[in-house]
């Protein structure tokens, strides 16, 4: 299955349907990738998976939060792995696709300079786009699940200006009511960010996104019915942050 948020990519530019036909979606995309894995730099020798077995992530820690982001990494492997998965997280609830304020300060604390503006108007587009077609405002956005949690991190080079993070997330996505264009739904996509040192901190130069890798479901499982699915979204707490 086509990674919905390449679907979502898609619908923004046609503004029709293709929007909300996809089974969920998943995080953006960046304006600087082009939302495959091209481009993406070969592992190099001393390429370092950064997340530990049992997934407990990277084991870089923030030094503060910004625009309830966390910020400040060290200027390491880790710390740029702990800053990928952590600024992905960011643009992965429903408040940043509803609210453009919200979006705006979570993007200027996350890009680099050169690349807020671009990131910016596609987040911009792609999330009017999403919420006219589904039906959403501001105010119902809470009902919608958006989760989403890393799996795993691999620094494919890393130097002390730059760094090429992928990170493998799982996202959990849709809207929980029984007429829903998209019913809740869960996916797997790989994203490679290109970060930058810049202002003390690592920053998000590009995005790029790709699909999987994707398990096969349990044979002896089956989706949840759309009440239990509403109400977990509000038992649950989203995942918290890398670090």
């Amino acid at each position: 299955m086509a990674s919905p948020w390449r679907r979502v990519k898609i619908g923004a530019i046609t503004f029709g349907l293709v929007l909300v036909l996809g089974m969920s979606l998943t995080l953006f995309g960046g304006g600087g990738g082009g939302g495959s894995d091209q481009g993406t730099p070969e592992v190099p020798a001393d390429s370092t998976p950064t997340s530990q077995a049992g997934g407990s992530g990277p084991g870089a820690k923030a030094k503060s939060v910004k625009d309830g982001v966390p910020v400040g990494y060290p200027r390491t492997k880790d710390g740029a792995a702990a800053a990928a998965v952590n600024y992905q997280v960011a643009r992965s609830s429903p408040g940043y696709f509803a609210d453009q304020a919200l979006r705006h300060q979570v993007l200027k604390t996350v890009m680099t300079s050169t690349a807020l503006g671009s990131q910016q108007a596609q987040d911009d587009q792609m999330a009017k786009g999403l919420m006219a077609s589904l039906g959403v405002t501001k105010q119902t956005a809470p009902d919608m699940v958006m989760r989403a949690a890393s799996l795993g991190t691999s620094v494919r080079s890393f130097s002390e200006d730059t760094a090429t993070v992928k990170v493998w997330m799982s996202e959990v996505v849709g809207v929980p009511t029984e007429k829903s264009k998209m019913p809740v739904s869960g996916t797997w996509s790989t994203y490679t960010l290109i970060l930058q040192w810049q202002d003390g901190d690592w920053k998000v130069a590009t995005i790029d996104l790709a699909d999987g890798p994707t398990p096969l479901v349990a044979p002896d499982q089956s989706a949840s019915s759309t009440e239990d699915m509403r109400l977990a979204n509000k038992e649950f707490g989203a995942p918290r942050y890398a670090g």
